[in-house]
């Protein structure tokens, strides 16, 4: 009860005395009489707010004229902020509309079967396993077999193609941590 007290009374009222911050303040302190400095002066009071509330409509005219949507959340004196409050993210608004995000989820069939080249040549993923410069296509630079997400594949088509480039890795035509290089990057190094 002591440090709430102590709280409420350091951050509202303004020191009463030298010693304040040694001295323990009673409970009857944080009476009304204890605020009467604050509460003497509300013309003093209301022609902050009326600063800040026209500091904050310029700042976004500002804004505005640069071209920007965001608005800019003022804070007042008195007034009751919560430490998550004071993120950059809570205190501006921005009015613009979120940009689409990647799809996180692979193609429907409709879709995969119109991009999948395996289903539309009716070729069997396993088939190509020995063709190391097919296979590397679907391969990311660590090596890792890129997603149905980024390769568009039809989901049979996904599965044979990862069992292909396990096999091709097993016997030794591509490599295990990288990517296989290109005819370009071959030539280059020679």
């Amino acid at each position: 009860m002591y440090s709430r007290v102590t709280h409420i009374v350091r951050q509202s009222a303004p020191r009463l005395s030298a010693s304040y911050a040694t001295k323990r303040p009673s409970i009857s302190s944080a009476s009304p009489a204890a605020f009467a400095p604050v509460l003497e002066k509300p013309a003093a009071a209301e022609n902050l707010k009326t600063i800040i509330v026209s500091t904050a409509k310029s700042k976004e005219e500002e804004a505005a004229a640069q071209g920007s949507t965001q608005k800019i959340l003022p804070m007042f004196p008195g007034g009751a902020v919560r430490p998550a409050e004071l993120s950059y993210s809570v205190r501006v608004h921005d009015n613009r509309k979120p940009r689409p995000k990647r799809p996180i989820v692979a193609p429907s069939t409709q879709k995969a079967k119109g991009k999948d080249v395996f289903y539309q040549l009716s070729l069997d993923p396993l088939s190509i396993a020995t063709n190391a410069s097919i296979l590397s296509g679907y391969v990311t630079e660590m090596g890792q077999i890129r997603p149905r997400t980024s390769t568009e594949l039809t989901v049979k088509s996904q599965r044979k193609l990862g069992k292909a480039i396990r096999r091709a890795r097993m016997m030794g035509v591509i490599p295990l941590l990288s990517k296989f290089p290109s005819q370009e990057e071959r030539k280059k190094s020679r």
